[in-house]
């Protein structure tokens, strides 16, 4: 194999990207990622780093459960000084809030769903429990879900950790190079010229993140995704005085409460992306929709300073899951982007599957449900799912 020669060549060095590279390299190929900016520089470093099973589509429980266990032994995979770095809290638990009659309803619903799906880890939490979890909390909240296992890790360092593994486990790693032209050779395999040179590869990867459409439709592959510019903001310290994650059914509401008290809010606002730019625009108008909802649920929170926001870039399908899984057009080419804001807990579980599909050349069953064909296909019953 040449210089610019590689087993398989990822394009985009989000969390996705690195995971699939540090598990191809780790079962022995040849790896070559192609960054056009730097390495989690977009949805992958900058969002609420939840390690969230709560309220996930059913399709997307089997790859969860597996990463929720990569996530509390993370050392194997990252070293143990990059998983201190990461800072895993499991076990904090993820609680949604129901603010009105008709958001409990839902929540009963839903869970009645899910434990005739076989799946118990959501449950109902009555006020008196919510309250003693959540202290401070309005006494309107009816009650809730809560997934006790659940928690949090810090988005920047995990996305930095991943790619040192990578980097470690021998993948080669090329930052601010944007891909030019890609091409099918003709006896199979890929060429792709970048800025860094012409890349020959037998397998390609596209893990483009908000991009990926825009790969995929370079190679005459209609995936279609809508654009986000998902928002953050973190307000001055205060007396640390919860441990779960919060989140909204339906208002805008997702916080948590950092090691040094900053709160982390977020709450699914929508700035402006500018794909072209490769970056984004808070739109602080519509982020005054999310304080409003964290001051109904936490009045005593009124006045906390917010000191900082900031957007990322992510791509959302029109079904809420993610296209993971080979192209049905070309053959070498895989498709792994469109994680709608929730792929950061299951990224790792994402890399590992997708590494041994390539390495044993049958797909994981985990991963079925991802397929790209299914934007061409009739929906089947059991994959309508609440």
């Amino acid at each position: 194999m040449h210089r610019n020669g590689c087993d398989a060549l990822i394009v985009g060095g989000g969390l996705q990207g690195c995971s699939i590279a540090l598990f191809l390299a780790r079962a022995g190929w040849q790896v070559t990622l192609v960054e056009k900016n730097l390495a989690g520089r977009h949805a992958s470093g900058v969002n609420a780093g939840g390690l969230r099973s709560l309220m996930r589509d059913v399709r997307e429980y089997p790859l969860s459960l597996r990463a929720m266990e990569m996530w509390a032994n993370l050392a194997d995979f990252v070293g143990q000084d990059a998983a201190e770095a990461c800072e895993v809290r499991l076990g904090t638990s993820q609680i949604a809030l129901a603010m009105d009659a008709a958001e409990l309803q839902w929540c009963a619903a839903r869970a009645r769903t899910m434990r005739g799906r076989g799946i118990d880890s959501e449950e109902l939490i009555a006020p008196d429990e919510l309250h003693r979890l959540l202290p401070g909390l309005a006494g309107s909240a009816h009650g809730g879900l809560i997934s006790r296992r659940d928690g949090h890790a810090n988005p920047a360092n995990s996305a930095r950790a991943f790619r040192k593994a990578a980097e470690g486990a021998g993948v080669r790693i090329l930052e601010r190079c944007t891909v030019r032209d890609l091409s099918a050779k003709p006896l199979g395999g890929w060429r792709v010229d970048t800025d860094a040179g012409r890349i020959e590869a037998e397998w390609l990867l596209n893990c483009a993140g908000a991009w990926g459409s825009d790969i995929a439709a370079r190679l005459g592959e209609t995936l279609p995704i809508t654009v986000l510019a998902l928002s953050m903001m973190v307000t001055a310290r205060v007396k640390p005085f919860i441990a779960p994650v919060v989140i909204g059914i339906d208002q805008p509401l997702s916080f948590k409460q950092s090691a040094v008290g900053s709160l982390v809010i977020g709450g699914g606002i929508l700035g402006k992306p500018c794909l072209s730019e490769d970056t984004s625009f808070t739109v602080m108008d519509r982020m005054a929709s999310s304080a409003a909802a964290t001051v109904a649920a936490f009045p005593g929170l009124a006045g906390v300073p917010v000191v900082r926001t900031w957007t990322g870039l992510e791509g959302a399908t029109d079904d809420g899951i993610p296209f993971i899984g080979p192209s049905r057009l070309h053959p070498g080419l895989w498709h792994v982007f469109g994680f709608c804001g929730h792929g950061f807990q299951l990224a790792p579980a994402v890399g590992e599957a997708v590494a041994r599909s390539l390495v044993s050349g049958s797909l994981e069953a985990t991963l079925a449900p991802f397929a790209v064909d299914r934007v061409h296909r009739p929906q089947r019953k059991d994959e309508a799912v609440p």
